[in-house]
């Protein structure tokens, strides 16, 4: 079902290639939003949030190749998780130390990505062990979630996260060390 936020938009060439775009990535996208804000509905308001921001730049999206259309989605959704977390941490002052956590963490992880392309992210996955690089492929390019991936490899999605961890930190070293060789 797509989001009423569609329902602001003229029907016409801008909204069918939103609508594609959310079609495509929206579980990867609300994936995204609940890892920062672990809640439901707070999550899906932050897709929708993330998807006004991006009606304004359509014109911008048409130039990206999917790949880059997909990472774009994703920054977006997080960045407006990341908005609504601030926004909740001044009603409820508990939350700050998660959003101070997933903000690091967050600007870290989209400033690889803006610099290392997706190309030298792909190679940089096939240099990870065995295990890691299936994980991370099943996570990230075919957007399984936990369960699917524990499905398929045989582990617990406690094992999954674990790994996924371990992965997102050696890929994070193996680019870092790539940029400080150029």
């Amino acid at each position: 079902m797509l989001p009423l936020v569609f329902l602001t938009m003229e029907p016409g060439d801008d909204r069918a290639f939103l609508e594609q775009a959310y079609l495509d990535y929206h579980r990867l996208m609300y994936a995204q939003a609940l890892r920062v804000l672990r809640d439901d509905a707070a999550a899906e308001d932050a897709v929708s949030d993330a998807l006004l921001s991006l009606m304004k730049k359509i014109s911008l999206l048409r130039t990206f190749d999917r790949n880059k259309l997909r990472a774009y989605c994703v920054i977006t959704v997080k960045h407006a998780a990341i908005s609504a977390l601030r926004r909740r941490q001044k009603e409820h002052p508990a939350a700050e130390d998660r959003l101070s956590d997933t903000a690091d963490e967050g600007r870290v992880e989209d400033g690889l990505m803006e610099r290392a392309g997706v190309e030298r992210i792909k190679e940089a996955i096939r240099r990870l062990p065995e295990q890691e690089m299936r994980i991370m492929v099943m996570r990230y390019f075919r957007e399984m979630t936990d369960g699917e991936i524990a499905q398929e490899t045989g582990l617990q999605p406690v094992s999954v996260r674990v790994h996924l961890s371990r992965a997102r930190k050696r890929l994070r070293e193996i680019l870092s060390g790539e940029e400080a060789q150029l």
